[in-house]
């Protein structure tokens, strides 16, 4: 017999069910879904991490705000990663044109998996697979490529 999603939120350390969302391939590809969604988290007494690799800047915080979706708590593996003193290994630009440092690929890749596991978190939604490498939790991939190639770093 398995155990249902209910029934393991209900075993976890605390009451409240708490989801981790990425932003970029996810929230900023669904957003009405996941505005309802984390809304109905919350509204029932959950919290919602939103959990992004890249820096949370002014730009991203009224990207947020402008899509309309809630949240509880934030992190940034960047602002983290820069936070605590940890040695970069060159640079990186994203799709978007956004450059920033680049640290070590296993470093980068478990943060989010980490921080869902210290933060008890019952539910990562993500569109990068190679991250479930790295989760103990719940870790569920989101594939919403609408027709396009997924880049490179997406897939194995």
């Amino acid at each position: 017999m398995f155990n249902k999603f209910s029934d393991m939120i209900n075993e976890s350390k605390s009451s409240k069910p708490k989801l981790g969302l990425d932003i970029h391939g996810v929230i900023n590809t669904l957003p009405d879904f996941f505005t309802f969604l984390a809304d109905s988290f919350i509204k029932n007494g959950g919290e919602v991490h939103i959990i992004t690799g890249g820096s949370w800047t002014k730009k991203l915080d009224d990207k947020i705000k402008s899509i309309g979706i809630k949240y509880t708590h934030k992190f940034s593996v960047y602002d983290y990663l820069i936070k605590v003193g940890e040695p970069t290994t060159g640079q990186i630009e994203f799709p978007d044109g956004t450059v920033q440092m680049k640290f070590d690929d296993n470093l980068w890749n478990s943060m989010k998996g980490k921080y869902c596991r210290d933060n008890n978190i019952d539910l990562h939604i993500d569109d990068t697979l190679v991250y479930n490498d790295f989760f103990s939790t719940p870790f569920c991939r989101l594939w919403s490529h609408n027709s396009k190639s997924k880049s490179s770093h997406k897939d194995i």
